[in-house]
């Protein structure tokens, strides 16, 4: 096969499959424990549960939001709640 329609089969597949990234899955709402006080804690909490790697943290109305890349390859979006007091 030459190279010219080799290179164009393979650009139409990447076009028709996307780029490989990782898989977003549906948010989960952590364990009820005691919630978090902190982005650190928070991170700490997501990354026990799921044993994956943190990607971020952002503060929302009563608690955190966490994304995390598990070993899965998925993207998860994860809830801990603030902790009382």
């Amino acid at each position: 096969m030459q190279p010219s329609v080799l290179f164009a089969v393979l650009f139409a597949v990447m076009a028709l499959t996307g780029p490989a990234t990782a898989r977003a899955a549906p948010p989960l709402l952590a364990d009820q424990g005691g919630g978090a006080s902190s982005s650190a804690q928070a991170a700490e909490e997501a990354r026990r549960q799921t044993g994956g790697k943190v990607l971020s943290v952002q503060k929302t109305d009563g608690g955190w939001e966490v994304k995390v890349l598990t070993s899965s390859g998925e993207i998860r979006s994860i809830f801990i709640p603030a902790s009382e007091g």
